[in-house]
């Protein structure tokens, strides 16, 4: 079913709901028994339109489909921040693609919304552009090496996103483009927005001026206690691959719930591939 025509059942389903002849009357005689206990009944409805609300903004952060739905409100839009603007599938011998391409809306900030939406689709566009350049140079490679196409498994590329936080001040969230072949290969882009100022939020905004000094320390600090752990192994120089030094002028980094950034590495950056991607909070 699409939106509009959810929408229109269930308005028409509200509207065709009778109201009791006696409903005001029962209203009153209901409020006049809560009076006596209408602190104790403010506190619980504080309660609940606050849990109300977490739930409603989760489900804009989770769920694409309720989220295009409520940026169609004119009233409840204003809340979402990010959505999936469009979805994208494609399939033939040599691939297998799926994505979700978000967009910025609800900022207030018309001119910012256009920059970085411009931004991504370009952004996506180019991913997939390439992956599928790559997909088709391989499977070519493995037909004239006298592969066969039954045996041939297509690549299979996935870019969705994640929202990790949005409040008043700040918007961040992921873009993850994932490529499968014999290993898998994963890449990041991260978006990471003041809503007062229009601008990209740097660590030293959150960090301060020595924010180069804090965030290598509490990452040499992180990995030498992950290390401890039995199986868990980094790059340290030993065996000629150089480890972690610093984060360097343009670290990669999201803002998490707490508003701490959290420090990005991608795979066989300052550890084995094994390892996966490592992530390191900066507590401010």
């Amino acid at each position: 079913m699409k939106t509009e025509e959810f929408f229109k059942k269930a308005k028409t389903a509200y509207d065709s709901i009778e109201i009791p002849a006696d409903l005001s009357r029962r209203m009153d005689t209901a409020i006049d028994k809560a009076l006596p206990h209408r602190r104790h009944w403010y506190r619980q409805a504080a309660c609940a339109m606050a849990a109300c609300f977490a739930v409603f903004v989760g489900a804009l952060n989770t769920s694409q489909v309720f989220a295009q739905s409520v940026a169609q409100l004119p009233v409840l839009g204003s809340v979402a921040q990010v959505f999936t603007f469009r979805e994208y599938a494609d399939q033939d011998a040599s691939h297998e693609i799926s994505a979700e391409i978000p967009a910025v809306s609800g900022t207030g900030n018309e001119k910012l919304e256009t920059r970085i939406n411009t931004e991504i689709q370009k952004r996506v566009d180019d991913i997939l552009a390439e992956a599928n350049q790559r997909s088709e140079a391989e499977h070519k490679a493995f037909l004239e090496t006298g592969g066969k196409e039954e045996d041939y498994v297509p690549m299979k590329i996935d870019v969705t996103y994640d929202v990790k936080s949005s409040n008043e001040k700040y918007l961040s969230f992921v873009i993850y483009d994932t490529e499968v072949r014999a290993t898998a290969f994963e890449q990041q882009i991260f978006y990471n927005i003041d809503l007062e100022t229009g601008e990209d939020v740097t660590l030293e905004d959150l960090l301060g001026e020595d924010w180069k000094s804090i965030a290598d320390e509490s990452i040499r600090e992180q990995i030498a206690e992950r290390s401890k752990v039995e199986g868990n192994s980094y790059f340290d120089g030993s065996n000629g691959i150089p480890g972690f030094e610093t984060v360097g002028d343009n670290p990669k980094f999201y803002i998490n719930e707490a508003g701490n950034p959290v420090v990005c590495f991608d795979e066989y950056e300052i550890a084995p591939g094994y390892m996966g991607l490592q992530e390191f909070e900066i507590q401010k």
